[in-house]
């Protein structure tokens, strides 16, 4: 008999043993009868009402046949029967005569898993990426952190990995397709993540081991018959009525009948290429603000206490939110980044945002969220330039803000700074503290750089939201502008079978299309267009 037990608590010191030990506790038997234990979900609760932080297990046992089963009613323990599995999908044993290979653009998560899923069934895709591979970007995005050497096409944004390439890594997500995650999961440890990201409830990767990570999923692609291209920017998408008939990629043209779309929400040249294209678009709401920096042992000891220094406890995390309240919006904070660093970014010369980073270890002794407000279609409908095509307005928004801070920051993509407390109080610092973790930012009011509303509300709720760290000094914070690109202002619209609804064969995806947010639900949303694809393939 197999057996799922949840709600398995252990100290921080815990050992199997231990585990063991409370499993057979709590299912009323002697340990002997305990055959093996493997453990499926670990997660740290920390919670005020605890006098320590304790781990929390999902456990799955095989129990020896003597065993008797004495809480039938009790919903932590699930008797696992033998399922019937899936039947997986077969690869193409041979592909038609005039065949055209269907074409992925974009090499974030989700073009990555769509390629990759495409070249194991055998249809040997085409993966087109505007950037350089990730072992090129490393040097050309420090040029660009140290001396603002910036590359329009080689950047923090674009790439191979994608703009999560130098991020905080982390691997979670809303998303219930618990199979996909799984399938993304693995393939993941296969090319070289730790294997601990199959069980934690909030994993982690880090920039360090994504670079490691995504050369060898493109050797996975490889392998597979499938082809990628690098340097190779999407220029020009050829239809007939209203069917996708081939790309214009560096200079190339591309025959394809099927085209798989994942170019992240920072391609805006794509967004204007798909409505010239008449393909169906939507504006969207997304979010704006702030990134603030915290010292990380700040952060630790709000969370953890007098365990805040323990050797099993990492660089702890916080989620904030704040109601709307008065002529104040909502407010919450956003990728949030234990141990990590502020970064600036940019897609395109004279603008500028910020993001937060973090390698595998984060040691760095700062921790960093972005505080963010939302933004609805009506607060940028009509923005200038949005006549022709109305449900791109949002872009023109964001990009009002990305070019206010690049001037703020004094044209030459300094990232505009602040000491929290000047913030609040609507000053401008006279110097910022040498100990921070992007030295390329200046003092700058944010003034100009963000919406009224969106000011009031951060200076608003920001002293409010830091109270419940109640160790953290809003004295040793400072604040960097602007976050602008929590997500996509823009939605490319899609039928359940996943095409476009004006222009049969285009597969829209991941965080570009609008339908994801973060590595993991980017990449589970490739994953499913690849499989959408496949299926349309196979019927005709």
């Amino acid at each position: 008999m197999k057996i799922l037990l949840r709600q398995i608590e252990a100290p921080l010191e815990y050992s199997e043993d231990e585990l063991l030990a409370a499993a057979a506790h709590r299912l009323e038997c002697d340990r002997q009868l305990i055959i093996s234990c493997e453990i499926v979900r670990r997660s740290l609760d920390s919670r005020p009402r605890r006098s320590q932080p304790v781990f929390v297990f999902t456990l799955e046992l095989e129990m020896n046949s003597a065993f008797k089963l004495q809480q039938t009613n009790n919903k932590d323990v699930e008797i696992l029967t033998e399922e019937t599995a899936t039947p997986q999908p077969q690869p193409f044993k041979s592909l038609p005569d005039g065949f055209n290979r269907p074409v992925v653009v974009g090499a974030g998560p989700a073009g990555l898993m769509a390629a990759l899923h495409l070249a194991e069934m055998g249809c040997r895709p085409i993966l087109i990426e505007r950037g350089c591979r990730a072992e090129e970007r490393r040097a050309v995005v420090d040029a660009f952190w140290r001396d603002g050497a910036f590359n329009s096409e080689n950047n923090t944004l674009f790439g191979e990995g994608g703009a999560g390439l130098f991020s905080d890594g982390k691997l979670t997500a809303r998303s219930k397709d618990r199979p996909r995650i799984k399938q993304f999961f693995e393939t993941l440890v296969k090319c070289g993540a730790p294997q601990e990201i199959l069980i934690d409830s909030e994993p982690h990767l880090g920039s360090d081991v994504l670079l490691k990570i995504v050369p060898n999923i493109r050797q996975m692609i490889e392998k597979y018959g499938g082809e990628t291209r690098y340097n190779t920017t999407l220029t020009h998408i050829f239809t007939e009525n209203g069917n996708i008939k081939g790309i214009e990629a560096g200079g190339h043209k591309i025959t394809t009948e099927n085209l798989i779309l994942a170019t992240g929400h920072s391609a805006r040249d794509v967004y204007h290429l798909l409505a010239e294209s008449e393909a169906t678009l939507q504006a969207k709401p997304f979010a704006v603000g702030i990134r603030l920096e915290i010292p990380q042992k700040q952060i630790n000891l709000a969370q953890y206490g007098k365990f805040a220094t323990h050797e099993r406890l990492g660089a702890a995390s916080f989620k904030l939110t704040r109601r709307p309240e008065k002529d104040l919006r909502a407010c919450y904070s956003f990728c949030m980044c234990p141990g990590g660093l502020v970064i600036a970014c940019a897609s395109e010369e004279g603008a500028l945002t910020t993001n937060g980073m973090s390698y595998s270890a984060r040691k760095s002794v700062w921790g960093n969220a972005a505080f963010i407000v939302p933004i609805e279609p009506a607060d940028f409908a009509g923005c200038p330039g949005a006549e022709k095509h109305p449900e791109l307005a949002g872009l023109n928004f964001q990009i009002a803000m990305e070019k206010a801070a690049f001037k703020a920051g004094g044209s030459d993509f300094n990232v505009p700074a602040l000491r929290l407390k000047d913030f609040l109080a609507d000053k401008i610092s006279a110097s910022l503290p040498n100990d921070r973790s992007c030295p390329r930012s200046v003092p700058a009011s944010f003034n100009s750089i963000l919406p009224d509303f969106v000011i009031a509300t951060l200076r608003g709720a920001l002293p409010r939201m830091l109270r419940e760290l109640n160790t953290v000094e809003p004295s040793s914070i400072i604040a960097y502008a602007a976050e602008t690109r929590s997500s996509s202002p823009v939605r490319v619209v899609r039928k359940d079978n996943g095409e476009s609804p004006s222009l049969g064969g285009l597969f829209p995806a991941g965080e570009g299309a609008g339908y994801a947010g973060g590595i993991v639900s980017s990449a589970v949303d490739g994953l499913k267009a690849a499989e959408l694809m496949i299926e349309k393939m196979r019927i005709s």
